[in-house]
């Protein structure tokens, strides 16, 4: 009897661990650096909410891994008249929670991306242009612009669509806390924890292919020694942002497979101008004291902030290679990019001269801030870039912090010299010019992530022309000259493209994209 007891116990336990293996396989774990800062799909423009979203909601059009324009939501769409456009969605699509949907909910999606109330990077940049949907069936709908929009099918890849249904009236929070949570996506939400996981379920009545996981779950981790950690481990099957000092460690190691391509994320600095950033206390005289204006105001000064980098060293040292020079906005093979643009040369005793011409022969004092879990090695990069400065006679202090307040920090215009990042999710210039150094105005739609208060009516100018130029040569002349413009004004200096590398383990690939976007969708078993 006691003989049959244990037997019946050892059956027992042997089919709770081939059920909890079984569990396991169809469960994929990721480890990231960054937290998403909010669920709702239309608050906050940033790389690692777009990429969240982008498992429970779908734009009318998609980006492939390199970055290529394909349908989504939305089959085709084709221009009755220079500022009409008709759209054709596609049939049998449904909700999470069972019902159609239909054009009228693209018209509210639309609607609502552009006037999310306090929002820290608005959407209205992918919608400025649009004056008006009409709904003309279920599955058709007319988008008339304001003028000839040649980026529009562009611009639309960028805003998900929501449910009418879940989402009017819903708020933010209601977003948060999974209430209106309901996309058309391949995964359902299930739950999140801010700061900890965020995780999703399959969702079985997908128009599209059947995802390779019925359960998804994106663990936080910001450190980074802790998130290479975990993959050993077996903690996690699969890491995003993986050091630059482990690359080659992981790439070596049989148990795992590195995935790499280099990116359009560009890594850049930023100087507010403005006499009003000194209210900040961040912009010092030699002495501590408040300056009688900010010396930022001077071009002579930023660009020899800017010639004092040593951009090889922060490339090749700091990254291990694992960067690119930047020199302008946008990588060779985008659309913007310039020929024979050169990065800033490295000298420090012109940067002297220059600061002595301005009127600083003794220098001033700084603070360098940025998040120390978005940006690979950005921690690394400003203790690096603050003693270049201060070897000019620019006193620089270091001010690091989680993204999650970096974010909102930069949003109130507190941090007037900052390291940041832009992903360019379209692959034009213009996606990075016009919310970056754009005059900040809802009506034109310019500025939605200018955070230095930077205004230039001649480049406003040329970036409206530009969104609204049918002729590709055109617009990329006028490209050309904004870009030309935003470089000798060295407001926003260009340091380095990402090289983006996820590491995962043997059994498992993943497509590599160039937007850096970390996706269930492509990760499968191999």
């Amino acid at each position: 009897m006691i003989a049959h007891h244990r037997r019946v116990a050892l059956i027992s336990a042997t089919c709770a661990l081939l059920l909890s293996a079984a569990a396991s396989a169809q469960t994929v774990t990721i480890g990231q650096a960054t937290p998403p800062t909010s669920l709702d799909p239309h608050f906050h423009n940033h790389a690692q909410n777009n990429a969240n979203s982008a498992h429970v909601f779908e734009a009318l059009f998609g980006r492939s891994a390199r970055m290529q324009l394909e349908p989504g939501l939305a089959l085709s769409a084709r221009p009755l008249d220079a500022t009409t456009w008709e759209v054709k969605l596609r049939p049998d699509v449904l909700f999470h929670d069972g019902t159609p949907f239909t054009a009228d909910d693209v018209a509210f999606s639309l609607q609502r991306s552009a006037n999310v109330p306090n929002s820290p990077g608005s959407f209205n940049t992918f919608t400025r242009q649009v004056a008006s949907v009409q709904v003309v069936d279920p599955l058709t709908l007319r988008i008339v612009t304001k003028a000839t929009a040649p980026l529009l099918l562009d611009d639309l890849s960028n805003i998900y669509i929501v449910s009418r249904r879940h989402g009017e009236g819903a708020a933010t929070d209601d977003y948060n806390s999974g209430k209106a949570m309901i996309g058309t996506g391949p995964y359902r939400f299930a739950s999140w924890r801010p700061g900890g996981e965020v995780a999703y379920t399959r969702n079985e009545r997908h128009w599209g292919p059947r995802q390779a996981w019925e359960r998804a779950v994106f663990r936080i981790i910001p450190n980074n020694a802790a998130r290479v950690a975990a993959l050993l481990a077996g903690d996690v099957d699969m890491i995003a942002d993986i050091p630059t000092t482990d690359v080659e460690r992981l790439k070596a190691d049989q148990r795992f497979t590195v995935f790499t391509v280099a990116s359009n994320r560009l890594v850049f600095l930023a100087f507010d101008r403005t006499d009003d950033a000194l209210t900040t206390g961040h912009i010092r005289a030699a002495d501590g004291g408040r300056p009688a204006r900010n010396p930022l105001g001077d071009v002579r000064v930023r660009r020899a902030l800017s010639m004092a980098i040593d951009r090889r060293a922060i490339v090749e040292r700091i990254n291990q290679g694992e960067a690119v020079l930047a020199p302008q906005f946008l990588p060779e093979g985008f659309f913007g990019h310039l020929a024979g643009i050169q990065p800033q040369p490295h000298d420090p005793e012109a940067a002297r001269r220059l600061l002595a011409e301005a009127g600083y022969p003794g220098g001033f004092r700084l603070t360098l801030s940025t998040s120390n879990d978005r940006i690979i090695n950005s921690g690394r990069m400003v203790q690096a870039i603050a003693q270049m400065w201060s070897r000019i006679g620019v006193q620089t202090e270091v001010e690091l912090m989680p993204h999650a307040v970096f974010t909102p920090r930069r949003t109130r215009l507190e941090l007037p010299v900052f390291l940041s990042s832009w992903g360019n999710s379209t692959g034009e210039a213009l996606y990075t010019l016009v919310p970056q150094l754009g005059t900040r105005s809802r009506e034109t739609g310019l500025g939605s992530a200018n955070r230095i208060r930077y205004s230039n009516p001649d480049l406003d100018r040329l970036l409206i022309a530009a969104g609204r130029e049918l002729d590709r040569e055109k617009r990329l002349g006028l490209i050309e000259q904004a870009t030309r413009i935003a470089l000798a004004e060295e407001i926003m200096p260009p340091l380095l493209f990402q090289v983006n590398n996820w590491g995962a383990r043997r059994g498992i690939h993943y497509e590599a994209r160039v937007d850096q976007y970390t996706l269930v969708m492509g990760a499968s078993r191999r």
